[in-house]
């Protein structure tokens, strides 16, 4: 089939189904805007496809591309400071007086602390299992994404996950416990 006739069946079958495909949509996406605003995003697209493809479930097509408009759109709303705004943020106080009243010295002490007491969690992981837990917590990537980077399931990135958190948490507990001297167990001395 050639491009255009693609492109048309698939505005046909996109209008002929919107009301299935958007009830659909919005049990992924949990917003029947968000779910009918991906839905006009995706006929946009179809104007602008510019190479042929099989399509062998317009359904599954329409609801993967409109899946992946409403995960763009929800992820570029997410972004609170722009890079502009985190840039100005991060410079402030190298030359200009930045007044904290919360930021007493014990405060610092123990941030510092928590930070060390994490990097030492993240240095003692696996570095496969540190990749999977940087890749989804710091970098926003999803499961299938990871997986498919690794060469995994996206089950075995669940569980990778779930052990690297537990370990991180574990580290922290036992940090918190030390600088609290709160240690349980038997004295040595």
């Amino acid at each position: 089939m050639s491009l255009p006739d693609l492109r048309t069946k698939l505005k046909r079958h996109l209008s002929a189904r919107y009301a299935v495909l958007r009830w659909r949509l919005e049990r992924v996406v949990g917003c029947q805007h968000n779910a009918a605003d991906a839905l006009q995003e995706t006929w946009l697209r179809l104007e602008a496809m510019a190479q042929p493809a099989s399509v062998h479930n317009p359904d599954a097509y329409l609801l993967r591309m409109a899946a992946n408009i409403a995960t763009d759109a929800y992820r570029r709303d997410q972004i609170i400071v722009t890079e502009r705004e985190r840039d100005e943020l991060m410079h402030l106080g190298e030359g200009e007086a930045f007044a904290d009243d919360i930021a007493d010295p014990a405060r610092i002490v123990s941030a510092r602390l928590d930070v060390q007491a994490l990097d030492a969690a993240l240095a003692s992981l696996s570095p496969r299992r540190r990749a999977i837990l940087t890749g989804a917590r710091v970098d926003g990537l999803l499961n299938e994404e990871i997986a498919e980077r690794f060469g995994i399931s996206v089950a075995m990135v669940k569980k990778e996950l779930q052990a690297a958190m537990q370990h991180c948490r574990t580290c922290m507990a036992d940090a918190d416990a030390a600088q609290r001297s709160d240690v349980s167990g038997r004295r040595k001395y």
